[in-house]
This record gives C-alpha cells, structure tokens and sequence, in this order.
C-alpha cells in the first residue's frame, strides 16, 4: 500500500489499484501527524494536540484511542490481506505507525530528486526529464485537508521541495535549449507563485533564449578572427567583421547563461537532497 501525501491524503492499493480517502477530519488529522514521523512512537499527548489544539474533550485519552482503532480498520479495508493491523501500534502511552519508504510517494518523489541531481552536471536531459517524472507525482497542495501542527509543518517542507525541484527543472530546460516550451509553465509558476523570484528571473530568460542564435550543429565553419572596423586606429580594416562579433558575443552569452544554469540547477538539487537527507 502506498500512502499518498503530494495531493489529498489517501491510502492507495496498488494490488487493486484502488484509492481510499478518510472522511473523518480527526482521522485525517491523526494519520498525518503519524505520517510526519514514520516508524517513530508519537506520544499520546502530542496526538491529542494534533487533534484537538488547546480544546481537547473529557477523557482525551479514551477518545484517542477509539479513533485510533477507526483508523487502524479503515487502514485494513484499504488494504485487504495486509498489514493493517500491525501497521498502528499503541506503545507505551503513544502511537506508531510502520511503513516503509517505498509506500511513501514523498520517497519516492525524493529519490527521483537524488537522481536528477546524480545526472545533471553529465547529462542534464535525462535530468530533467526524471526530475519531470517526480514532479508528476504531485496531484495537489500536500497533505490537502484537516492537519493538525505537524502536518502543516510537514506539509509546507513538502510544498518547498516540490517548487525547489520545479526551478531546477526550468534551469535544465533552460539549458538544453527548450526556453519556448517552458514559457507557459513558467508564466503559470509566476503567477501562482509570486513573492518567488526565482520564476520570474526564468521567465524573463525563457523569453529572452530564442533569439540568441546556437552555434552551428554538425560543425559548422570555424571561428576566425573579426575583422576591425573601419576607421580602428587599432587596426584598419572594414566592418565586415561587426556581424560576426555580434555572433560571437551571442555565443559567450549563450554559454554564461548556459554555465548558470547548471550551476543553479545543481545548487538547487543539492539543496533539496540535503535538505530530505537531514
């Protein structure tokens, strides 16, 4: 079972292929502060905090534990034949709930960002193509719905990973040549987005790439050197040499730009790992 967090939390069978959504906002609540700590016993107090802030009812305690035992069902009649049961455990005045990496779309999302960061700086292409597969994996806001402190915490790290991975698409997009392609997307991002500068800096490059001319493909003729202009008290000569040196200047350009793409995409890549890693 995977249980999905990039979008409206859900239980997903991935034997039946069958999502299931918790219609108790308590329940909600519970299985994300559960989720922001995986595999970790929660203290019984911090989950009646989590559920009810500073209004919790009489016999808190008791009230927990019945909505625990609701969720531990609804966690076996997503999963028939599973681990349900064994999933939530009560331990000593608290809650854990065992799951494994692979059935968290958050890991997943975070292996495809460790991969793309293995790849950029030799092959930024396939880069950004698996940082566009773990991208894809986001249906909405994280964590969608009722949360309680730690799955808004958890929630707002997630959201932060997703718009650091998708610069760092833009950068290699940017720098493999696709600027006309991500100019929606990128005036999407802007405008959804827009106390980030960082999109509107793209946006402006995005605009700006495709009327700087590449070098030529299949080895064109060599660069030689620009002739002066004329009346160069350096050097003599006509302006036949002006197109070129505009051409040239184009191409340096184009490779700064190029240069700092890679190096932002990087950056931001190891940012992301760093930050999942800690």
């Amino acid at each position: 079972m995977q249980f999905r967090m990039l979008g409206p939390l859900q239980m997903y069978d991935d034997r039946r292929r069958a999502a299931t959504e918790l219609t108790s906002p308590l329940q909600q609540r519970l299985l994300k502060a559960l989720l922001a700590h995986p595999n970790t016993l929660v203290p019984a107090s911090v989950l009646v905090r989590e559920l009810w802030g500073g209004r919790p009812p009489q016999k808190a305690g008791n009230a927990l534990q019945a909505h625990a035992s609701r969720l531990r069902r609804a966690m076996e009649r997503a999963e028939p034949g599973g681990p349900g049961a064994a999933r939530l455990v009560a331990r000593d005045a608290g809650y854990l709930l065992r799951v494994g990496p692979e059935e968290l779309d958050s890991a997943r999302f975070r292996l495809g960002v460790r991969r793309a960061r293995a790849l950029a700086g030799s092959d930024p292409e396939e880069a950004g193509l698996l940082l566009r597969q773990a991208l894809s994996r986001w249906r909405g806001d994280a964590l969608a719905g009722p949360r309680g402190p730690a799955g808004d915490a958890l929630a707002v790290v997630l959201e932060q990973e997703r718009l650091g991975a998708l610069e760092a698409v833009f950068d290699l997009s940017l720098l493999t040549g696709q600027h006309r392609r991500i100019v929606p997307e990128l005036r999407e991002a802007v405008l959804a987005h827009p106390a980030r500068p960082r999109f509107r800096e793209q946006l402006g490059r995005a605009l700006a790439g495709p009327r700087v001319t590449p070098p030529p493909a299949g080895g064109g003729r060599a660069l030689r050197p620009v002739p002066p202009a004329p009346g160069d008290a350096r050097s003599g000569g006509d302006g036949a040499g002006s197109g070129e040196l505009d051409r040239l200047r184009a191409l340096v350009e184009r490779i700064a730009s190029d240069q700092h793409a890679l190096r932002s995409a990087i950056a931001q890549l190891s940012e992301l790992v760093g930050r999942t890693a800690a």
